[in-house]
């Protein structure tokens, strides 16, 4: 009788460098991204929800903001709220472990949990959000290139990681309200090669919306460049 067939790199990798739970850190299976107790904090998104921006709400149609004011964005999907109403949450924690913390490797299991909510997965190229190149050097990676070549190779869709570039190195948009931080971001992006975005969709990729402002600073240079139509989609969402 054979003997099954066992992934010895994948299982010596696990053995000398186990996944640990993006959250508290204790041991999960490979493909979790949450142990179970940090599960049960994680408030997922999904319908009802605004067609367009991804907002939850009662009803399954346009949000009244969507309504009245136009956007360079035609759908804006999360995974999952930034927060939790009663504790810390493990989303958070993820995301600042991955951005900051120098856990790069959670890309990947980050990007997985974002699959489903990819709003069309037909797009023609997928492109993350760009830091600056002073932020990048000090950060060392941009971790919304990180999750676009997740998706991407999920997708089976090219990921254009250095097509938009930000122009000016904005201030950090933590502390700014939403007026501000759309003023903040205005005309901060440009498309290096308008060609490779005329008359195609695009998936544009990031770690967190917040206002909503950043993405659509960068889908509006995307759709000036000529491209047919912009998604976003983001770990987390702020509510």
């Amino acid at each position: 009788m054979a003997l099954p067939e066992v992934p010895l790199v994948g299982f010596a990798a696990d053995l000398i460098c186990p996944e640990r739970c993006a959250a508290c850190a204790a041991l999960v299976h490979p493909s979790q991204l949450f142990c179970g107790g940090c599960w049960t904090m994680v408030h997922l998104l999904g319908t009802p929800e605004c067609t367009t921006c991804g907002c939850p709400r009662s009803t399954i149609d346009r949000c009244g903001r969507c309504i009245v004011r136009a956007s360079p964005i035609r759908v804006a999907r999360a995974w999952a709220a930034y927060h939790h109403p009663t504790g810390p949450s493990p989303v958070a924690q993820a995301i600042a472990r991955f951005k900051y913390g120098g856990a790069r490797r959670l890309g990947r299991r980050l990007a997985a949990a974002m699959l489903p909510r990819v709003p069309d997965p037909d797009v023609s190229l997928v492109v993350p959000v760009p830091l600056h190149a002073r932020r990048l050097r000090c950060r060392g990676f941009n971790q919304s290139a990180v999750l676009a070549r997740h998706l991407g190779r999920s997708l089976g869709r090219p990921v254009a990681l250095t097509l938009v570039v930000r122009t000016r190195d904005t201030p950090s948009q933590i502390a700014l309200n939403p007026l501000t931080r759309a003023t903040n971001v205005a005309d901060a992006f440009t498309v290096r090669r308008p060609a490779l975005v005329r008359d195609r969709t695009v998936l544009l990729v990031d770690d967190v919306w917040t206002s909503g402002a950043t993405a659509r600073a960068v889908a509006a240079a995307l759709r000036a460049a000529g491209a047919d139509a912009v998604d976003i989609l983001t770990v987390a969402r702020v509510l």
